[in-house]
């Protein structure tokens, strides 16, 4: 597990975070690799450091062996770029889709993304190496780089065969490999990556939606998220799934005159805080998302996987430039085989100033959401939601455990919540 290290607790760093006049997201203090690292605290001086009990994460790998290695990414900002010192990774797995084995000399992964490695411990000369996982700091801007070398943490590899294991990490001395630093934060290049399994795009989409990502900064110099015109927050009494369920149950015509729509429904739900897509049976959906954003967004589709269209910097170049017809209906003549070895995964990276398009199958039934993956992006409204089979939902009832779940009293829920923008209204703050 990668994952970035605050200091500070997330609630605080929120609320700082949120307030008024503040653009960016906290800067990390340091990172882990499975909840571990060993910092000089001599380089830590305006906080109370105690390194005495800590320890470097260590693996011990049989020699002569293959290895498979699962990264994950479960921090809240930062991407690593990830190498083990004189060894080469072979890919073999990306957000769970298992890949004809890929070979690459290091591993750039942004939050939520899991990749699956495999490296020979075939080395003779030493049996010590470090793993290296380096915050890609650049995507910050350099003033806010993490001091004394805290955007890189290390575990070690070791080569130990037999049934001792020693606790104590011997200090490697091999030999740095990947010289070559990441300085932008964009997925890999996964269009040469072949799935094991031959599972094609559909080729044709039911429908295409375009979809505007932007943090901007709006009324009273708050920064927050956006998908079009629309900024999440959350009904915390009502969860959307709840609300859409009684909806039908009570025959509110709010919701039942739009349960065979599809697309965005602007009738039972609020587009300022609340802007949901629905659709009623099984459909091919496309997504196509611009960002106007000079920071990237790891997007994430909860309930399914999507096949990976396109990817780049600028405008989105159209479908012609994909091999596909305009609204992704049909392809080109002599683009045949343009969607069967897609990349099918469920976080793909929206680049600064770039565009993303994705298309997915709408057939898991109930409310699904589609945000950035980076915590305080989602925290600052980066997030929408997509409604699947409706005619399935509406014959669903919500179990009476789940629904006490929502009889808190409102100050109790809000606890554990973003603070609410209108309590920096009017508070003395110019506009």
């Amino acid at each position: 597990m990668l994952q970035d290290w605050y200091y500070d607790l997330s609630a605080g760093l929120l609320w700082t975070s949120l307030e008024p006049g503040n653009e960016g997201a906290p800067i990390p203090d340091g990172a882990l690799i499975n909840g571990l690292n060993q910092r000089d605290c001599s380089k830590i001086l305006d906080r109370m450091c105690d390194n005495s009990t800590t320890i470097q994460p260590i693996f011990d790998f049989a020699p002569n062996a293959n290895h498979r290695i699962r990264f994950i990414n479960v921090g809240a900002l930062a991407w690593f770029q990830v190498s083990v010192d004189q060894h080469d990774f072979a890919l073999t797995e990306v957000d769970g889709t298992d890949i004809i084995p890929a070979y690459e000399a290091n591993l750039k992964i942004g939050p939520a993304q899991r990749y699956s490695v495999v490296i020979n411990t075939n080395e003779t000369l030493i049996d010590s190496f470090w793993l290296r996982a380096r915050m890609i700091a650049h995507c910050w801007g350099e003033p806010d780089k993490p001091g004394a070398g805290a955007d890189e943490v290390r575990a070690v590899v070791r080569y130990l065969s037999g049934s001792t294991k020693s606790l104590k990490s011997i200090q490697p001395t091999s030999r740095e490999s990947n010289t070559d630093y990441a300085i932008q934060c964009k997925d890999m290049n996964t269009t040469g990556y072949v799935p094991v399994l031959h599972e094609p795009a559909p080729s044709i989409a039911d429908h295409s939606y375009y979809l505007r990502s932007n943090i901007e900064i709006g009324d009273w110099r708050l920064e927050r998220g956006f998908f079009n015109t629309s900024t999440f927050r959350s009904n915390l009494q009502k969860p959307t799934l709840h609300r859409t369920i009684e909806g039908f149950k009570t025959g509110n015509e709010t919701f039942t005159s739009t349960k065979s729509s599809d697309g965005v429904n602007s009738v039972a739900y609020d587009l300022k805080n609340d802007f949901l897509i629905q659709h009623a049976g099984v459909k091919v959906v496309d997504l196509i998302i611009q960002n106007f954003d000079e920071g990237n967004h790891p997007m994430h589709l909860h309930g399914h996987k999507f096949w990976v269209l396109g990817q780049g910097h600028g405008y989105f170049p159209g479908y012609k430039s994909l091999g596909m017809k305009a609204q992704g209906q049909g392809l080109l003549d002599g683009h045949q085989g343009v969607l069967d070895n897609l990349m099918r995964r469920d976080v793909a990276t929206l680049e600064g100033f770039g565009w993303l398009a994705l298309r997915f199958i709408a057939d898991n039934p109930g409310v699904w959401a589609f945000h950035c993956h980076m915590a305080w992006h989602s925290e600052s409204g980066l997030v929408m939601q997509f409604l699947d089979r409706v005619d399935v939902v509406v014959n669903w009832d919500i179990p009476e455990a789940n629904g006490r779940l929502c009889e808190a009293g409102l100050e109790e829920l809000e606890k554990g919540s973003m603070p609410k923008d209108s309590i920096w209204f009017g508070a003395g703050i110019g506009r």
